[in-house]
């Protein structure tokens, strides 16, 4: 399942957003791939905006990591960020499905997690 929202703003106004208020919710932005700029520097063409936002909050990762190391294969979070049809839409993966997929005994703590996602989200549409 995927979580989709729309926004009248840039990507890169929205990827901006997230990295400011990131940290209102105890998350830290680990990365951001452009994934439009990676593909041109290497000869290929992307014909809308992609960014994707790695973020990352530590006490919920400690939690997951050490109760299951192979979450990391889902870690950090990524929001992503691209143009379609000359509109700008955030998409986050469901983290309940996903976790629930590789450990059920951590859905809750996930659904808490995604519930924060989703928070940011909303504030930076």
């Amino acid at each position: 399942m995927q979580y989709i929202e729309t926004s009248n703003k840039s990507v890169q106004e929205i990827v901006d957003a997230i990295k400011e208020i990131a940290s209102k919710y105890s998350f830290g932005v680990q990365h951001i791939y452009n994934l439009q700029e990676t593909l041109q520097n290497k000869g290929k063409n992307l014909d809308e905006e992609c960014q994707i936002v790695d973020i990352c909050n530590p006490n919920f990762a400690e939690t997951f990591l050490n109760e299951d190391i192979s979450l990391s294969c889902i870690l950090p979070c990524k929001i992503a960020v691209y143009t379609k049809d000359k509109q700008t839409h955030i998409v986050l993966n469901s983290l309940a499905q996903l976790v629930d997929d590789i450990n059920p005994d951590l859905t809750d703590i996930a659904i808490e997690v995604q519930e924060q996602l989703l928070a940011i989200i909303d504030e930076v549409k």
